[in-house]
């Protein structure tokens, strides 16, 4: 299955006291960590920001919104606007202990749905998801008639949802979907990698 691998780095981290994309866990960010991944399973790579000048270098390309300021799902548009491949596999930038084996079975589960999904705690992961240039029309329409809200989205469309005991295969569930979005996730995340002691 070729697909691009799309990182979502346009959040404002406002619960952490700087970019969460470049929390440090170990040595390496965050965003390191995610891409030192995606370069083993995509030879296409993508970050999609609203502030490029940071990510100058880090991957070959960097693309802003095509619908400036409008959150995740324009994101998701732009990530499958320039991808040169009909499907994308999009991951949120506070994501650092993905399994890319449950990615490579998302990519591999998605023929014939507009997306797939993971459900975790009855909760749609839609960060964490796989997106196919069907549902562009659809994810157009929201944005210009300002209709945001992810999981409405998700539900509108062909999805294959997966749920826990699906992926459980791959790896502790609260493990692989932990999110380092404050303070106290990323000293979590430190622990759970090994942890070194916050220098800041």
């Amino acid at each position: 299955m070729q697909a691009s691998g799309v990182i979502l780095s346009g959040g404002r981290s406002s619960r952490m006291t700087f970019n969460k994309a470049f929390a440090d866990i170990c040595g390496r960010s965050v965003l390191e960590i995610i891409i030192k991944k995606f370069e083993k399973y995509f030879d296409e790579l993508m970050i999609i920001t609203n502030e490029p000048e940071l990510y100058h270098g880090l991957v070959s390309a960097v693309y802003i919104d095509v619908y400036p300021r409008m959150g995740p799902m324009a994101g998701i548009h732009s990530g499958l606007y320039h991808s040169r491949y009909e499907t994308i596999f999009l991951l949120g930038c506070d994501m650092p202990f993905i399994n890319m084996e449950l990615a490579a079975y998302m990519l591999e589960n998605c023929a014939g749905y507009d997306c797939v999904v993971p459900v975790i705690d009855n909760k749609p992961q839609p960060l964490f998801a796989v997106y196919n240039t069907s549902c562009l029309s659809a994810l157009v329409d929201c944005l210009e008639n300002n209709k945001l809200k992810l999981t409405m989205f998700v539900e509108s469309l062909n999805t294959r949802y997966m749920y826990e005991n699906e992926m459980e295969y791959f790896g502790d569930i609260s493990t692989m979907f932990f999110n380092v979005n404050d303070l106290a996730a990323l000293k979590r995340a430190r622990e759970m990698s090994g942890g070194l002691q916050d220098k800041r």
